[in-house]
């Protein structure tokens, strides 16, 4: 495969970034850029540091945005120049500083947005090979769009793998604008991201982040949410979201992100940087088709190997068989609909599988933990080994 490149015109010295970008399996060019791009050579992405010479700056852009776009992340310091009014589709916004890693995984979400492929090159942002963003696992728990029961199964996922594991576990509300884990999780009130958004990013500190996180008191499962209201989503950056996910992956053993419907610049960067990704389906014809669209945009740019399905509600509707066929991926776990059970949990923030922890519900919610334990899934039934298919990665012949 390829190396995406970059462009990277900086006001500063660049070598955090160059080396950041790298080992990320970019290949980057930072000397004499206004030369390559008027000999007319083409970039996969282009990073333009704001902040320099304004004519250097502005001839810059227009080259970026000649015949070829190509998508270009905007550093803005204090100041705007009046040409980011008016820029066009395909540029994205950071506000200085940003961190390298927080580049690097900006970019990669920038890169899956152009339709390019990833690299599979050593990780990120560490010296010798050590991940920038912790050790911790990061589960992404996914749905094109809403109503699939995608928040319910975040939810009891983490209190699942808490409960089985008694190890450090994180629930990470980034359904910004939409999303609130507390709505059918009861946790102390506390603070959220969004006390964080407007300070400057030396302030995301392991003491800031930790305070902005409540725990629920039946499991010890802790929990950070964006906020509350959905005016506030703005605010809520993606190099905020990314500061958080490094915080949690460091201290914490499991990490399960509820992730926006859609596919914007936060959501894309939390799937890219998950170790699996839980693409929740309901036996529909319309969740079919919209999945089979993302599993298809995920297997172009190299995250169809880590993505599994979970079908919710999987006792009624288009067989689990049907369904493989039509996603080209095995169903990896199923869960039979009891929306009266769910509605009743919910309204009393507590989650299904401690409300009703003998429920056939409940013990599909425990096998979709066992998923990220590798423990093994419990079959309770014929129907039940007859729903699930063994999980194998897709073929890319």
């Amino acid at each position: 495969m390829d190396r995406p490149t970059v462009v990277l015109a900086m006001a500063e010295d660049a070598a955090s970034y160059v080396s950041a970008l790298e080992r990320a399996g970019f290949d980057v060019i930072h000397q004499d850029v206004t030369e390559w791009l008027a000999a007319g050579q083409q970039f996969d992405l282009a990073v333009l540091d704001c902040d320099g010479d304004l004519e250097v700056v502005q001839r810059t852009h227009e080259l970026l945005h000649g015949e070829k776009r190509t998508p270009t992340l905007l550093l803005l310091g204090e100041e705007y120049p009046d040409f980011v009014q008016q820029a066009g589709a395909g540029d994205e916004l950071a506000l200085k500083p940003l961190p390298a890693d927080a580049l690097v995984y900006r970019l990669q979400a920038l890169l899956i947005r152009a339709g390019r492929h990833l690299t599979a090159e050593a990780p990120v942002g560490g010296e010798d090979g050590v991940t920038a963003i912790g050790e911790g696992r990061v589960i992404s728990v996914f749905a094109p769009k809403g109503g699939v029961g995608k928040t319910t199964i975040a939810v009891n996922l983490a209190v699942a793998l808490r409960t089985q594991t008694r190890e450090r576990v994180l629930l990470l509300d980034a359904d910004v604008g939409v999303g609130n884990v507390t709505s059918v999780l009861q946790v102390p009130a506390s603070y959220g991201l969004i006390d964080l958004a407007d300070s400057d990013p030396s302030e995301w500190t392991d003491a800031a982040f930790d305070q902005a996180t409540a725990t629920h008191p039946g499991s010890g499962l802790r929990v950070l949410t964006w906020g509350t209201e959905p005016g506030d989503s703005e605010r809520i950056s993606v190099d905020l979201l990314l500061a958080a996910l490094k915080w949690a992956r460091s201290h914490h053993t499991y990490v399960i992100v509820d992730n926006h419907p859609g596919y914007d610049d936060r959501t894309m960067a939390m799937l890219t940087v998950a170790n699996e990704i839980f693409l929740v389906v309901t036996p529909e014809v319309g969740p079919i088709r919209n999945s089979s669209q993302f599993l298809e945009l995920a297997r172009q740019v190299g995250l169809g190997d880590v993505v599994r399905v979970v079908v919710n509600r999987a006792n009624h509707g288009v067989s689990m068989a049907d369904m493989a066929q039509s996603l080209g991926l095995p169903v990896s776990a199923t869960i039979v609909s009891n929306g009266p059970k769910a509605v009743i949990a919910a309204n009393e923030g507590t989650p299904i599988i401690t409300k009703f922890p003998k429920e056939r519900i409940s013990t599909d919610l425990h096998d979709v933990a066992r998923l990220v334990t590798h423990q093994g899934v419990k079959e309770t039934s014929a129907q039940a080994r007859r729903w699930r298919l063994p999980f194998a990665r897709p073929s890319h012949a």
